[in-house]
């Protein structure tokens, strides 16, 4: 009888534990349910994502990046991957150099050089990439470490951007 009481204990407790970690109907409900969402708010709420995860980034970039530390390549930043996975998006710089780059990008380094030559300051911008994808686009600013320590005077008159590639499930998620 004693085995009895033991295995029910040992079977309600091991029960009571695995719900601790179920999220509740009332946030199951409100994760599934259906929204209508204008793609003016996707914009938006992407591209205040954007400007978080390129906050991040160039943050993290003055820690790579300086007169003691010039890992330019962010390919190489570990810390970077632990930001892209938490927001599912994909960051890289590029410039007219780079490879694979979509219609789009071309035409953001393009509009970004004249303002690079009529030394305009440099903005953000947001746009639908693909049906599924928010391009986040932003200039490596001149008094960035980027530009001081891994461009050398050649690149310096040709734009670079980040890129941030963000799929707009992720953002409609955060809405």
């Amino acid at each position: 009888m004693r085995y009895y009481y033991l295995i029910l204990s040992v079977f309600l407790f091991a029960c009571h534990e695995q719900n601790k970690n179920k999220i509740s109907p009332a946030e199951l409900m409100k994760s599934r349910e259906i929204r209508k969402v204008s793609e003016a708010e996707i914009l938006k709420k992407g591209e205040i994502i954007g400007r978080e995860i390129l906050e991040s980034v160039i943050k993290l970039s003055t820690q790579k990046v300086n007169d003691t530390s010039t890992l330019c390549d962010e390919k190489d930043w570990k810390e970077l991957d632990a930001l892209v996975k938490m927001n599912q998006a994909k960051v890289q710089r590029i410039n007219s150099k780079s490879e694979n780059l979509t219609e789009l990008e071309l035409q953001l380094l393009e509009a970004y050089q004249y303002n690079l030559e009529q030394n305009m300051k440099p903005t953000g911008s947001i746009q639908k990439l693909d049906a599924k994808t928010a391009l986040y686009a932003y200039p490596v600013d001149s008094n960035s470490n980027i530009y001081k320590y891994c461009m050398d005077s050649i690149s310096r008159k040709s734009a670079e951007l980040w890129t941030i590639k963000i799929p707009i499930k992720e953002i409609i998620n955060k809405l």
